[in-house]
């Protein structure tokens, strides 16, 4: 190995659960952006309408991938924490969907395109989603029952 691949594997190591947020946060924005493709073109569905369904297929499935993969050491075992876990994972959307629905809708009226409104609010969300997933929803001092 050399000392550059040695480097690397260094840094993909100390910075893994970064990295695999930006994997999830990837994956999920590009299922995102299908799906709005698809509502809004051969569906045929208002560019608002199409937001929040995948605003909604994207909060779940961000939740099963950062809880399986970016947090999958810090996640509950017991069903009672995974219950706690979902709860604070969706009551943290409930302030951040509704965000980014509302600023998705200004931008799409101000003439921005779907998928310039889209990234956007991808943009201004991650940050806070990171914070709120790492300190939060699966925090390293919870108890993990």
């Amino acid at each position: 190995m050399t000392a550059l691949q040695s480097s690397a594997l260094a840094l993909a190591t100390r910075y893994r659960r970064q990295l695999s947020f930006g994997v999830v946060g990837i994956t999920v924005m590009a299922v995102g952006f299908l799906i709005l493709l698809v509502l809004t073109g051969p569906v045929g569905l208002s560019p608002h309408v199409a937001y929040l369904i995948q605003a909604i297929v994207s909060v779940q499935l961000s939740f099963v991938l950062s809880r399986y993969w970016t947090w999958e050491d810090r996640r509950g075992r017991t069903r009672a924490a995974a219950l706690r876990e979902w709860r604070r994972f969706h009551v943290s959307r409930v302030v951040t969907v509704p965000a980014n629905q509302a600023l998705f809708s200004l931008l799409i009226l101000s003439s921005a395109s779907v998928w310039m409104a889209n990234a956007i609010c991808i943009a201004l969300t991650t940050i806070v989603n990171w914070l709120v997933g790492h300190h939060l929803v699966f925090g390293a001092g919870d108890e993990r029952g």
